[in-house]
């Protein structure tokens, strides 16, 4: 009988560990494994059976290296549910994102939210690099108060980027998320990071997607996070747009190996990150979806920046909740748009003012935020959004050929833009080709690419120099579809983001076809790229 007691006290002990994530159990001294967010998963399923498992149909299960892709689905309880994905871990040395969506889908579970429990169709993805979360290291991200453990890395086995992949497409995740993007198709996509090392005075910082999506779609999208933002603050819990200080110059012999920008006098402003759609949160605007950026301040204690990410992801996931009938309505419209002219250029824009702390940082040796020389209030022009420029008209399709055909016509696919072969009404029609003027490679490479920038136009095609035997297995890519927004951006010889600019094709392996409603193709016969740090 003692021995029954003892065997059940024990294992209620158990069960009762099991119910906490690995920060939880270890007082936040060890972050988890992939191996250890499945057994808490499981756990937590064997409990509550409606927690499942999700993989997307021919959604690869494994990364290149053989780790698992795994993301589990909380089904909603009404019909009419927006559906919400959270992906984490994307840059594996930031962790909290991954821990703080195993304890929200506890909660969930549990019943402490049941108005999102009925309106939320949710999938999470915690362990989004699965090949960087086990790297587990302390001398990896120094600067930070980090675990005991160490935290992983931020690129995957390959050395690549995830969250600079989703328009070329090379790993297995990105083929996971776009095949996660055909399945489930979510109304919203949250993204959670951790920032690198810029000083302010946020417990976290946030951004909607910043490529050139349907206008409606956009500003709901950053007034959903004004929302967010008022909310927080009337908790004591300041957030504002991700972004970073600009200077008017900087001494570049003050930077840390922390990549820390120096305390040079008064900042001139705050503006915002990279718009192009190669992040997880930029693309979904070309496909008609809102998108989320989280991104805990990288000085705050490991244990407040994973309760703060729960948080804000919390606080997000009540405003969609209300606004849910308005955000099914306005990506409906989105899904049916056809755009005639899009941008190829973007440049910050003032959208508001507001007051920032200032801070001058005391660090030690390995970069860790010790104390402060100093921290003031100034009032600076916030560059939180983008002024698109260089409008161009769009073809009403493209023709594709040549050597790179059948890896282009993969890559299509894993974005889910519809190709048919080429037929006569196709090539009947009034053809451009592209006419390169300059080419700017990049001197370096970047996700190991030479990457490459055109100046060029399109010009009326004479059919005698089409290159017949290319030409016999063309493909050809509407624009009057649904996804025009992404075609064009992959497609297009200027893009800042597409093939050409990612050397999987030549700009000679593509015409355009003249719009149908006889609008020439004239426009920018150049494109700026962001200039930033790649």
């Amino acid at each position: 009988m003692i021995r029954s007691v003892l065997f059940l006290g024990l294992s209620l002990g158990l069960y009762g560990q099991g119910l906490l994530t690995i920060p939880e159990q270890s007082q936040y001294r060890r972050t988890s494994t992939v191996h250890e967010v499945k057994v808490f998963m499981d756990l937590l399923q064997q409990t509550f059976p409606d927690l499942q498992p999700y993989q997307p149909r021919e959604a690869p299960a494994r990364t290149e290296m053989g780790q698992p892709l795994r993301a589990w689905r909380i089904k909603a309880t009404r019909r009419d549910s927006v559906r919400v994905y959270i992906n984490a871990n994307i840059h594996a040395g930031e962790v909290e994102g991954k821990e703080a969506v195993q304890m929200l889908v506890r909660e969930w579970l549990q019943g402490k939210h049941p108005q999102l429990r009925e309106s939320i169709d949710l999938v999470i993805m915690p362990c989004y690099n699965a090949e960087g979360t086990d790297l587990l290291d302390p001398r990896n991200r120094v600067h930070q108060p980090n675990p005991e453990s160490g935290v992983g890395i931020r690129e995957n086995a390959q050395g690549l980027d995830l969250n600079r992949d989703l328009m070329k497409v090379e790993t297995t995740n990105t083929r996971w998320i776009l095949s996660m993007f055909q399945a489930f198709n979510p109304h919203v996509v949250m993204d959670l990071h951790t920032t690198n090392g810029s000083y302010h005075g946020f417990y976290l910082t946030y951004a909607p997607a910043l490529a050139p999506g349907f206008e409606p779609l956009m500003t709901l999208n950053r007034e959903i996070l004004l929302d967010v933002r008022k909310e927080l603050y009337r908790k004591n819990f300041p957030v504002f747009d991700y972004g970073n200080f600009s200077y008017e110059s900087r001494d570049m012999s003050k930077l840390t190996e922390a990549n820390d920008p120096p305390f040079i006098s008064s900042p001139k402003s705050w503006e915002t990150f990279d718009w192009r759609p190669r992040f997880l949160t930029n693309y979904p605007s070309l496909r008609g979806r809102l998108s989320i950026l989280s991104e805990a301040y990288v000085y705050r204690t490991f244990q407040e920046r994973v309760l703060e990410t729960k948080s804000f992801v919390l606080e997000c996931l009540k405003v969609i909740r209300q606004r849910a009938s308005f955000i099914r309505t306005i990506t409906a419209q989105a899904e049916k748009e056809h755009p005639t002219l899009l941008p190829l250029s973007a440049t910050p824009k003032l959208t508001e003012r507001f007051v920032f702390d200032v801070i001058e940082p005391i660090r030690d040796s390995q970069g860790k935020l010790i104390g402060e020389k100093n921290r003031r209030q100034v009032e600076l022009p916030a560059l939180t959004s983008y002024q698109y420029s260089d409008w161009v008209p769009l073809p009403s399709g493209y023709l594709i050929y040549g050597d790179h055909l059948e890896d282009i016509k993969k890559r299509l696919s894993a974005h889910s833009i519809p190709y048919k072969k080429a037929v006569r009404e196709h090539y009947s029609a009034l053809h451009f080709s592209f006419i390169e003027k300059e080419r700017k490679e990049s001197p370096r490479p970047f996700q190991g690419i030479k990457t490459l920038s055109l100046v060029g136009e399109w010009v009326l095609q004479d059919k005698s120099l089409w290159p017949k035997d290319k030409l016999r297995n063309a493909i050809y890519v509407p624009l009057i579809q649904g996804k025009a927004r992404l075609a064009f951006y992959l497609l297009d010889p200027r893009s800042p983001d597409g093939f050409v600019y990612w050397r999987l094709m030549e700009s000679k392996d593509i015409l355009a076809i003249a719009p149908k409603n006889g609008q020439p193709l004239t426009g920018p016969s150049s494109q700026s790229n962001f200039e930033g740090q790649e």
